[in-house]
């Protein structure tokens, strides 16, 4: 996952280069099964084109694998997450960008109509826009002038990046790609699961059963694992060992600590567990996965 997507949080804090300027551009190239992005969501939007390759894709509901030349919409708040197709490459690249740089806090019609009934979840945006459907090209064309614009930064590109970005939504509401959001009862679940998800995050080196996650949010244990899978594509219990993982692979490529140490640290309650499901995971143990990194590491580093 890119650094500036990083946080103590599921909610994601974007460091932007300037606060005064809430966008951002970036590339990920998804190589060796790896960034594995976990469910996460921020307050902006978050355009990608696929530029090669394939990666499954879970935004809010909907689920998919993505194509070259698709167009990846995230809305506000959209829960989200990016994982690899076993060992398929992918090329991105997005647009990252707060609806304040289109007026969202101006108390106008534009505002009211348009910008917070979908930065507040009033609306949600289609997931995905494919090549041959309604409006394609001119919505790529667009997107694709907003990177350019961002390599050259010509004279005074920031009043031309938003014009361009109000021309991205008006494409987007033109071309009916920004719906009403789901049910208010749809709507409480996944806020349930969001809370969730942060509970996971600071106590997921804790013993995490399936009894006590469901009653913290009031559901029978047979309705909790059919809301979260509906919610998260994936059963809470690989949920937990996917997140356990991901911690792991931080402390084994950027600590000298042992593995039985990490694994202990994470959560898993021996070392042949950890190990199988590292492999499973990853198709490497985690000795190889840390050897990987031991060229860039400041340090050497002994498992």
């Amino acid at each position: 996952m890119k650094d500036f997507l990083t946080d103590e949080n599921f909610k994601h804090k974007i460091d932007f280069d300037n606060q005064l300027l809430p966008y951002k551009i970036y590339e990920t190239h998804i190589i060796n099964r790896l960034p594995d992005t976990l469910f996460h969501w921020h307050p902006e939007v978050e355009i990608s084109y696929i530029v090669e390759g394939t990666a499954q894709y879970h935004i809010d509901y909907d689920y998919f694998n993505s194509q070259s030349g698709d167009i990846i919409l995230i809305r506000p708040n959209g829960m989200h997450s990016i994982h690899p197709i076993d060992d398929h490459y992918q090329h991105s690249k997005s647009l990252l960008f707060h609806l304040d740089m289109v007026g969202y806090s101006l108390l106008d019609q534009i505002s009211l109509h348009y910008l917070q009934p979908l930065q507040n979840s009033g609306f949600k945006l289609v997931p995905c826009i494919k090549p041959g459907m309604s409006g394609y090209q001119e919505i790529k064309d667009c997107l694709f002038s907003i990177f350019e614009m961002y390599e050259k930064q010509g004279r005074h590109w920031e009043l031309l990046l938003k014009a361009k970005l109000q021309e991205f939504i008006y494409l987007l509401y033109f071309h009916q790609y920004v719906m009403r959001k789901h049910s208010d009862d749809m709507y409480r679940k996944n806020e349930k699961i969001r809370e969730l998800i942060d509970y996971i995050h600071h106590h997921y080196q804790e013993e995490l059963t399936i009894e006590h996650l469901a009653q913290r949010i009031g559901y029978s244990k047979t309705h909790f694992m059919t809301v979260f899978k509906q919610h998260t594509g994936t059963s809470c219990t690989e949920f937990i060992i996917q997140y356990r993982l991901s911690k792991a692979c931080d402390l084994l490529a950027n600590s000298i600590k042992p593995i039985l140490e990490i694994a202990t640290e994470v959560g898993f309650n021996n070392l042949s567990n950890f190990n199988r499901q590292f492999k499973t995971y990853y198709k490497i143990t985690p000795s190889h996965y840390r050897k990987q990194f031991r060229k860039t590491a400041q340090f050497p580093l002994n498992s």
